[in-house]
């Protein structure tokens, strides 16, 4: 099957080396096999993080690569059913790597959060999945995973959009594709 891009193997991100080359083949080969079975995931190399449409999820990449990883042979024998196994948990339970969004929310809630956190990185939004993702400063670097769907929800309440997202920040309310190290834990909008 040829490379259409959504499935890289070409090892340049920090969560793709937690993984040999043959166990990241592996990876990108159940993910294909989970996509194709109707798992609606796209891939964000740079962000190490995965999205799902449904049910919306952002799931940590080194999440899933360590769990991958820790499979061991069973994971290259079957990478298909031990992708499908791995998400299976990711998506239904609640834990640190994994954010359950909120769902759609509209252009002008994405727009306003890119105005407020786009200074921090790199950074991805989607407003139909209701996601935003930004790699925050720091010599370890590292996403920040938000469910623009809290967001537009406290906005409402009428609070300044900095203020919201910060508190978001601040309360715990985000996620992380890893655990945060320094400046991270006490990220600050400006």
């Amino acid at each position: 099957m040829p490379d259409d891009g959504r499935f890289p193997v070409e090892r340049k991100w920090a969560w793709q080396l937690q993984l040999t080359a043959q166990a990241e083949t592996a990876l990108m080969a159940g993910l294909r096999a989970y996509d194709e079975a109707g798992g609606e995931l796209t891939i964000h190399g740079e962000h190490g993080v995965l999205t799902l449409s449904g049910p919306p999820r952002a799931i940590s990449l080194y999440v899933l690569a360590a769990r991958f990883a820790a499979l061991s042979h069973n994971a290259l024998r079957d990478p298909a059913g031990a992708v499908a196994g791995l998400m299976k948990v990711l998506v239904e339970v609640g834990q640190p790597g994994v954010l359950h969004l909120s769902g759609p929310v509209g252009a002008e809630v994405l727009a306003a959060v890119r105005e407020v956190t786009g200074e921090l990185g790199s950074w991805y939004g989607d407003a139909a999945l209701g996601y935003v993702s930004v790699v925050a400063p720091g010599d370890d670097e590292n996403t920040l995973m938000i469910d623009l769907g809290k967001v537009a929800d406290r906005h409402r309440a009428g609070e300044p959009m900095r203020e919201v997202v910060q508190r978001l920040i601040d309360d715990g309310e985000v996620t992380w594709a890893r655990p945060p190290v320094g400046e991270q834990r006490r990220l600050v909008l400006r």
